[in-house]
């Protein structure tokens, strides 16, 4: 059994990883470890981790600090048929990423190969990994490629678990079930009976609203379900393209432009409407995180939430695509 557990920062997901990994381990009895992958660079993260060891006390783990090298550590089958918690897939990017001892550039594969052997040797394994790819502020190269490594590898191993969750306040979501699963890539408007999430959207009249952090994976969903739709790019089409075009990718983007020329959201949600070949909108979530100290970029992330919300109202169906799995939400 793996679970896939994310969320942000303060959301609960560690305790309710926790509990998991626990519940599987009453119901079959077996050795316990937990993956620590923080480095206790300094007094932050040092408080962070004596946060989790309180936590994890008197519950039976053995904890082990591997904070690279994954498949390296699991090369003697240390952890062979155990239950495991590996607590968070962010750091262990990170370090990867950017420690002597770590892959470098390779970092997603030497992360992805060790995620494989694990959940081959354990008999249950719960991986925490962690939302950041909401926020409207654009990103350094740097961290945009580490968005973008951990983005691949949570809907890596997103498509590899038999059970993905999203934490939001404590609150449990179930993104993907093994029983409740169906293929999302059927013809619209084909029903299931299996679950009232998994039933396709059905086109009418109205665009098709897909969502989500950053590297979600919202693209190449929407490309599935629409293999005949060109996308337009937002970033850098035309302002007018609008008008006449089947498809926008990358949306967010678009209204940053508009903005930009000082154009206002009536006049954005005019056009749109107008528009009577538009069938698909694809953008990214930017509402999350800490409000931008900058007056543009605070307008911005505000400009483009009312604009997504009214879009929303009058969309046919909105989908949420979290760690490559897509949830519809209207």
């Amino acid at each position: 059994m793996l679970e896939l557990v994310t969320g942000g920062s303060g959301s609960g997901k560690s305790a309710y990883a926790e509990s998991r990994i626990c519940e599987y381990n009453r119901q079959a009895p077996k050795p316990l470890f937990y993956i620590a992958t923080m480095y206790p660079y300094g007094e932050e993260t040092e408080k962070k981790i004596e946060r989790h060891r309180m936590l994890r006390k008197g519950k039976g783990f053995e904890t082990l600090e591997w904070y690279t090298g994954l498949k390296l550590h699991l090369e003697e089958g240390s952890l062979q048929g155990s239950d495991v918690l590996l607590e968070c897939m962010s750091n262990l990017v990170a370090n990867e990423m950017y420690m002597e001892s770590g892959a470098g550039c390779h970092a997603d594969q030497a992360i992805l190969e060790g995620i494989r052997e694990l959940n081959q040797q354990c008999s249950n394994l719960v991986i925490v990994t962690n939302e950041v790819f909401s926020e409207s502020v654009p990103d350094s190269p740097e961290m945009k490629e580490y968005k973008r490594i951990l983005g691949r590898i949570n809907c890596e191993i997103a498509a590899m678990a038999d059970q993905v969750t999203e934490v939001i306040y404590g609150i449990a979501q179930q993104k993907k079930e093994t029983d409740t699963m169906v293929n999302r890539t059927e013809k619209l408007g084909v029903d299931s009976n299996k679950s009232r999430e998994s039933v396709m959207c059905q086109k009418e009249n109205r665009v098709h609203i897909i969502i989500g952090g950053a590297f979600q994976g919202k693209t190449e969903y929407a490309t599935k379900i629409y293999p005949e739709l060109g996308l337009t790019d937002g970033i850098n089409c035309s302002l007018d393209e609008i008008r006449n075009c089947a498809a926008i990718n990358k949306f967010h983007s678009f209204t940053r432009r508009w903005l930009l020329e000082g154009r206002t959201k009536e006049a954005l949600l005019t056009t749109l409407e107008k528009n009577e070949n538009l069938q698909l909108l694809i953008s990214d979530e930017i509402g999350y995180g800490l409000v931008p100290i900058d007056d543009f970029e605070r307008e911005y992330r505000e400009f483009h939430g009312r604009v997504m919300t009214e879009l929303a109202e009058q969309a046919d169906c909105v989908e949420r695509v979290v760690c490559g799995i897509p949830q519809r939400i209207k």
